[in-house]
């Protein structure tokens, strides 16, 4: 396996070789999602790639419809005469086990925990992180994340040892690859299986198996409103993004590490999307109201998860893999080293699927054309309304790749698209903007997938409206929402015990915490304003120089600002 190639004078890329890991549901639809592309096969008619792909969850209620993808995909090379040796398959169904084969394993967790960490404390008021009042969910419930992150540590650590054998097998496989690699990890940010096991699975993948080698590339999908009220604003989506937040904040990631080591780095080594399905959900149930009520509200949850998986999924193998190479540039990640500046609290990109176009929605088939005109300029207006971002939202850059097909009047679009995005997201008129145009196979259907790096998750208005109902559980109840970190002592969205202004309690009472401001963490004091303050500031203390060069500085930093959206092109 080859690094990352790019060369920043000439703009040149290498192709990548696309791997996925996908956690639970919705996971599974993302790693169904890149089966069905076909790129993705494309570019295994190159002898040097490679392409692993892993789904895991708590039963497999969930499994067979990407198990079977999986089989029609090696079919398809085996058509084209593509050996099967360069594709990988792997899916993993974790039994629920019972509640005494459970606390077992976690009665082990120091134990699990020193073969990570040779200098690990061995805490003497450990006790199991889960309540052994806690009732086992059956497979395909609702599983509390913390419950989750048990199963998944007992199936990676205890027995046979299924999930550190699939990992294992996982980077051998992409290792073989000539080729450098990029990979996705999938999951729902407001499901418990996917968020509760997506802390461990990705620091046993990126740091431990891979060194941190690659880019791994977090992909977490938000919850929309057409989403059963469980996952809907949730207590879970409020923990979770505290503690993605505090792996992908620098700031914050170093008072986690400065306590716990190196290890608690972040593992998304290539950066985070938030995928945000709002506007597909609104744009499909707009005028839809044909048929019995409960059958059609899951077709449409179905058809609209499907549809943002495979939109993302679409983008992530464009040009190999170029177009998601180029657009992690602007959070800093796939840089070189000389370019990159941490935007910090800002390291979030949103990914948008603003849809404007549904077969049969508004406009039928068969009607006039010059009938979409109208239609489409309503939903692109619509986009900042189901962006899920907070009114006041500023960037320096965007992107908007716009699928449509050929009579659907791409310069129209396009300057739609432009006034829009320039309007509600860009800062000033030096912020830059770019929009790409591809054709899509289904004349009835427009959409765009819009880019918006430098986004904080205080930005997002689902992490004030889960904040309210996280306050309103018990002790017990928010216990239950915490993944990261819970096992070596902190309860990471409540404040610390002994260290006044300081986040995560410790669960046994002792002197567990970490060196994160409480008040940043709850959202109480809010980052800077936008990424380009950041990026400023970054900026601005790596030009600090021992001699005085009379206006060499405000040069230096009003080229490199200048330059740093220039470097995503």
């Amino acid at each position: 396996m080859t690094a990352s190639l790019y060369h920043s004078a000439t703009g040149v890329q290498a192709p990548h070789c696309m791997h996925v890991v996908g956690i639970g549901r919705t996971g599974a639809g993302y790693v169904e999602a890149l089966l069905r592309t076909g790129e993705i096969e494309d570019l295994l008619e190159d002898p040097r790639a490679r392409f692993a792909a892993l789904v895991v969850d708590i039963g497999d209620q969930d499994m067979e419809v990407v198990c079977d993808y999986a089989k029609s995909f090696q079919k398809r090379l085996e058509s084209r005469g593509i050996p099967s040796d360069r594709f990988l398959f792997q899916s993993v169904a974790l039994p629920v086990p019972g509640k005494e084969e459970f606390f077992e394993g976690l009665n082990r967790t120091r134990e699990f925990l020193k073969l990570e960490y040779p200098r690990y404390y061995w805490n003497p008021n450990f006790e199991s992180y889960v309540s052994h009042k806690a009732t086992m969910p059956h497979a395909g419930e609702h599983f509390p994340r913390i419950i989750a992150k048990g199963i998944y540590a007992n199936a990676y650590y205890a027995g046979e040892r299924p999930l550190e054998v699939a990992l294992k097998k996982f980077v051998d496989h992409l290792e073989g690859a000539t080729l450098p690699s990029l990979i996705t990890v999938c999951f729902s940010l407001a499901g418990g299986t996917g968020s509760g096991m997506v802390v461990d699975l990705v620091r046993h993948l990126s740091t431990v198996k891979l060194g941190r080698r690659i880019p791994v590339i977090g992909v977490g999908q938000l919850p929309h409103s057409g989403d059963p009220e469980i996952y809907k604003n949730s207590p879970t989506l409020y923990t979770t993004l505290n503690e993605l937040d505090c792996m992908l904040d620098e700031d914050k990631n170093a008072g986690v590490t400065a306590v716990w080591g190196d290890l608690y780095r972040s593992p998304f080594t290539g950066g985070f999307f938030v995928v945000n399905p709002e506007q597909s959900w609104q744009r499909l149930t707009a005028y839809t109201t044909t048929g019995e009520k409960e059958v059609r509200q899951n077709f449409k949850q179905m058809v609209t998860n499907r549809f943002v998986a495979d939109s993302f999924m679409r983008f992530v193998v464009v040009d190999n893999g170029r177009d998601l190479f180029r657009a992690l540039r602007p959070a800093g990640l796939t840089g070189a080293p000389h370019e990159t500046v941490s935007a910090k609290a800002r390291s979030w990109t949103l990914f948008d699927v603003a849809k404007l176009t549904h077969p049969g929605v508004q406009v039928l088939p068969g009607e006039a054309p010059s009938k979409w005109d109208s239609v489409i300029n309503q939903w692109i207006e619509f986009a900042p309304k189901y962006s899920g971002l907070k009114e006041g939202f500023k960037t320096d850059y965007a992107e908007a790749f716009i699928y449509g097909s050929r009579n659907m009047g791409h310069d129209d679009m396009n300057k739609a698209f432009r006034k829009m995005l320039t309007e509600n997201y860009l800062l000033d008129a030096e912020s830059t903007l770019q929009i790409f145009n591809h054709e899509f196979f289904d004349a009835l259907t427009a959409y765009a997938n819009i880019i918006l790096p430098g986004v904080a998750k205080t930005d997002l208005i689902s992490f004030w409206e889960s904040q309210k109902n996280y306050d309103k559980l018990s002790w017990e109840d928010k216990l239950h929402e915490h993944a990261w970190l819970i096992d070596i002592g902190p309860m990471l969205s409540e404040p610390a015990i002994r260290f006044e202004g300081m986040a995560g309690e410790c669960i046994w009472g002792c002197a567990c915490w970490v060196v994160v401001p409480y008040d940043e963490l709850r959202g109480d004091k809010l980052p800077p304003a936008n990424r380009k303050i950041i990026v400023e500031q970054g900026i601005a203390a790596m030009t600090r120089t021992v001699v005085p060069t009379p206006g060499g500085l405000a040069n230096v930093k009003r080229v490199a600002v200048e330059r740093a959206p220039a470097l995503a092109k």
